[in-house]
């Protein structure tokens, strides 16, 4: 990040920034700042990604008016066409360690969310179409590049929807997270539990933020059990069916290959490949 760019931000928030360093390489760049009346911030700059900026700004004016934990932000700007900057309240938070009752809170605070926002409309994020019709689009795009993969995805997608009970219904949106996960939940020091990264925020059926959770956090059956006791008492409506959860991982796993195999990412490739394997053997 140029100096340049870091001092027009400080310009604009009247403070001085210190580089925020990670572990491990992430997409934004990311700042401390404290400003003359004692106020710490956050600062976020997404580079190449107007879309996510957009989500973070639409989701924090759906999100305002609500109980859900997550940062607010507190001032945002366009340096140029491809980066933005958000500024947000700084909290002092800790990662997500797994506990089973922190995996059934966390169930909670999606079913929260998707409960607050039932009936969000908003045509500046992006809108999701029913999964059946997701799913076509997606064996469509694998096509191009793998037809006997395709057409092992339309299979299974054959075999997942037969009983139109399976499907998930196409009524009924809510404000999606969008990356549901692990690395996007935090907790304070009252172990309450916070929120965030709103970069994929999206309109569409509550049951697509499951697609990319059920097979990377929740592998194993008792947390999917814990999670889904919290999503439901949350919802305070009948419990999700795992059918109908299939049908979102088979739109997850074949949006992963059109992505992965022109960039060579294998294992990402290998996750999709093991996520049909699962879904024909009735896992």
């Amino acid at each position: 990040m140029s100096s340049d760019t870091r001092g027009r931000i400080e310009a604009a928030l009247g403070c001085r920034l210190s580089p925020i360093t990670h572990d491990q390489p992430h997409h934004n760049t990311h700042y401390k700042g404290v400003t003359a009346d004692g106020t710490t911030l956050f600062i976020k700059v997404i580079d190449g990604h107007p879309a996510y900026y957009t989500a973070e700004l639409r989701a924090q004016h759906h999100l305002t008016a609500t109980h859900i934990p997550t940062p607010k932000i507190v001032a945002h700007g366009t340096l140029d066409e491809e980066r933005r900057w958000l500024a947000y309240e700084w909290h002092d938070l800790e990662p997500f360690v797994l506990s089973p009752d922190r995996i059934r809170r966390a169930g909670r605070l999606l079913g929260d969310l998707h409960a607050v926002t039932s009936g969000v409309q908003d045509d500046q994020l992006r809108r999701y179409a029913d999964v059946r019709e997701l799913i076509i689009k997606k064996i469509a795009l694998v096509a191009r590049i793998d037809p006997p993969l395709a057409e092992r995805i339309q299979k299974i997608s054959d075999q997942l929807l037969a009983d139109s009970q399976n499907a998930v219904p196409d009524s009924g949106v809510c404000l999606l997270h969008g990356d549901m996960g692990w690395r996007n939940l935090h907790v304070n020091s009252h172990d309450q539990m916070w929120l965030l990264d709103f970069e994929h925020a999206a309109i569409g059926h509550p049951l697509l933020d499951f697609a990319k959770l059920w097979d990377r956090e929740l592998n194993a059956p008792e947390d999917r059990e814990a999670f889904l006791s919290g999503y439901g008492h949350s919802q305070m409506t009948e419990p999700v069916r795992h059918e109908e959860i299939d049908s979102v991982r088979l739109w997850a796993a074949a949006g992963i290959f059109p992505y992965a195999r022109p960039r060579g990412d294998h294992d990402f490739e290998r996750h999709a490949y093991e996520i049909l394997d699962r879904l024909e053997g009735g896992r």
